[in-house]
């Protein structure tokens, strides 16, 4: 493949081009496998080819929205492929969503085709895209995966559709390739748009820097509806011509034997996935064939990467970034080991930072993170939110706070954005308060991360009560009532008297947050 080690001299190229470069270069080489079904490379095309070819009979054109909402499954690359080789914009979403959510994005972002599966997990996908298509005036038509036809709805189609000829439209590397929705410091999940330009060089970035090449193999356990599995399992292998890996349901023992059954070498994921495939290596006194393991998400402490290297033989490195921007900071897997563990990495080639004093953590050495550079966002979908995103010259608030040592090296010591990093998933605090504020038991309520062994974070409610004050089992009936992910529950509730406020009223949640922490510990959590 056109590569060299100068970013600038990338060529551009749009994510249906890689895939036949692929398949052209190595068509029989592995794409893809997902439990006992294996793609080659010609495979893989062949399907993306239809799938597109049933979008284009659809009526899909380009720039036209294609919602997913799918688990790790080979359709869900299928689908990726698909929607850019017909043109349109990819609108990925993470299979934890529920009609209050789904519903949010679905009337947003206007998508003429929503592919989902039947009953995951013991939801029913199908009959939730179906009630919400059937309250919009201009509905999109359902896909459904791995359905028979027999079972199907009137007017919902079995993937992949019917055949039509393959469509051939002329897509740009500067067009929206990807819509994601993150959770962030508003209330309603809010839709990024990257380019193929920025998405492959995200991808070619981190490849080069972990120095991946034909003779490597990707394991993917974080959902392909995610930036991490979107970018490290679809775009990552295609453009370098090798195999993925995926693992549909986190199970650690699993992940360790798919791993060994494949000689996988590579993965991104998050704290809780590094966690668990330790303890399995430890239990099994063996080491990994992965040869670099990049985590993000939740805290990642030096003695967890000291650790995890010590079970599995593999080069762990952390790394800091969003959907927004997906890497800004990684540790080199062949550098400073030292850098590696203890820090969020050195900012990446072509990256631009600065920092911004941040109101919270004055007096920490750090402040909010202010980044520019080729794998940025082209903005959100709702424009009006970008005038806060961005400054006048063009670099994103972050809304993450860090610190850079004397070696240049980044680390994360904060948020001004209130989140909770949920394995891996970012949740809104907002959002979750607006809802629990309406409980009847609930007067005033914030909520905040606390730190997790195993999920990294969960989200703690500190309640001011009316009466005696809701339970941990009222407010996830009352959230799951009104339709949102099981996963946004808080799994802690703490009554208290009055929420600590600023003189100006403003909730002091790095108080609760220091709070919980203490209590935890002392709890010996």
């Amino acid at each position: 493949m056109d590569r060299s080690d100068d970013p600038t001299t990338w060529p551009a190229a749009t994510l249906g081009e890689l895939l036949r470069r692929a398949a052209s270069a190595g068509p029989d080489r592995l794409a893809l496998v997902d439990g006992e079904v294996r793609l080659s490379f010609a495979e893989l095309e062949a399907h993306a080819l239809t799938f597109a070819a049933t979008l284009a009979g659809l009526g899909v054109h380009r720039g036209d929205v294609v919602t997913a909402q799918l688990p790790n499954w080979w359709e869900t690359q299928v689908v990726t492929y698909g929607t850019a080789l017909a043109g349109a914009t990819y609108n990925p979403v993470v299979a934890i969503y529920r009609e209050h959510e789904l519903g949010f994005i679905v009337r947003q972002a206007r998508p003429k085709v929503l592919v989902v599966p039947g009953d995951y997990r013991g939801h029913d996908h199908l009959a939730m895209a179906c009630g919400l298509a059937a309250e919009l005036d201009d509905p999109p038509v359902v896909v459904a995966v791995r359905v028979p036809e027999t079972e199907l709805p009137d007017q919902v189609l079995a993937f992949p559709g019917p055949g039509h000829a393959s469509p051939s439209v002329a897509v740009d590397p500067d067009d929206v390739a990807l819509l994601m929705y993150t959770s962030g410091s508003t209330a309603d999940p809010k839709g990024v748009l990257h380019s193929h330009r920025t998405l492959l060089h995200e991808a070619r970035q981190v490849a080069g820097i972990a120095r991946l090449g034909a003779d490597d193999a990707v394991f993917m356990a974080s959902p392909l509806t995610h930036i991490t599995g979107l970018l490290f399992a679809s775009v990552l292998p295609v453009d370098l011509g090798i195999a993925c890996v995926l693992q549909d349901r986190w199970e650690a023992a699993a992940a360790v034997a798919l791993v060994e059954q494949h000689h996988c070498t590579f993965t991104v994921s998050a704290t809780t996935f590094l966690l668990g495939m330790t303890k399995v290596y430890e239990e099994l006194g063996h080491r990994s064939s992965l040869e670099v393991f990049i985590c993000g998400g939740a805290e990642v402490g030096p003695e967890l990467v000291g650790r995890a290297q010590q079970a599995m033989g593999t080069r762990i490195v952390r790394t800091y970034g969003s959907t927004e921007f997906p890497t800004f900071s990684l540790g080199d897997p062949y550098g400073d080991p030292v850098v590696a563990a203890e820090t969020d990495g050195m900012p990446v080639p072509l990256s631009q930072h600065r920092i911004a004093p941040s109101e919270e953590h004055g007096g920490t050495g750090g402040g909010e993170l202010l980044v520019k550079g080729a794998e940025l966002f082209l903005g959100y979908l709702d424009a009006s939110l970008d005038a806060s995103a961005f400054t006048e010259d063009g670099f994103f608030r972050t809304g993450d706070v860090v610190r850079f040592d004397e070696r240049g090296a980044c680390t994360v010591i904060g948020r001004e954005k209130d989140i909770i990093i949920r394995g891996g998933e970012n949740l809104s605090a907002i959002e979750v308060e607006d809802h629990l504020q309406l409980h009847p038991l609930v007067e005033e309520v914030a909520v905040v991360a606390m730190p997790d062994a195993v999920l990294g974070e969960r989200a703690c409610a500190y309640v001011v009560p009316r009466g005696d004050g809701p339970t941990v089992a009222d407010l996830k009936a009352f959230l799951a009532a009104r339709g949102l992910a099981v996963q946004k529950a808080p799994e802690r509730v703490e009554l208290v008297a009055a929420l600590p406020r600023t003189a100006s009223g403003k909730v002091q949640k790095y108080r609760l947050r220091a709070t919980i922490r203490q209590r935890l510990s002392d709890e010996g959590a």
